[in-house]
């Protein structure tokens, strides 16, 4: 039950990376909350799997974390990645 609440919160930090982070106009507004979805699912049912202590305050803390730096880390290399692709496109043209 709590992983919903977890997953929750993982898509509103999502939503606040993509809104934080610049050039937000190279990417749509659902793709990082739903890579901060993701990775916070993942890193649950994967300590939940190891035996951690369900709902406990190292599964939280590793979710959300898990959830903050996957969504930072993908929104700034896939931004970067495609401001660059579009200067490139527009000195060729």
């Amino acid at each position: 039950m709590q992983l919903i609440y977890a997953e929750t919160v993982a898509i509103v930090l999502g939503l606040a990376a993509h809104a934080v982070l610049p050039l937000r106009a190279l990417t749509g507004v659902l793709l990082l909350p739903a890579v901060a979805g993701v990775a916070c699912a993942i890193v649950w049912v994967g300590l939940t799997w190891a035996g951690v202590e369900d709902g406990g305050a190292v599964m939280w803390l590793a979710s959300l974390l898990a959830a903050v730096l996957s969504s930072a880390a993908v929104g700034a290399v896939l931004r970067r990645s495609r401001h660059l692709h579009d200067e490139a496109a527009l000195a060729r043209a």
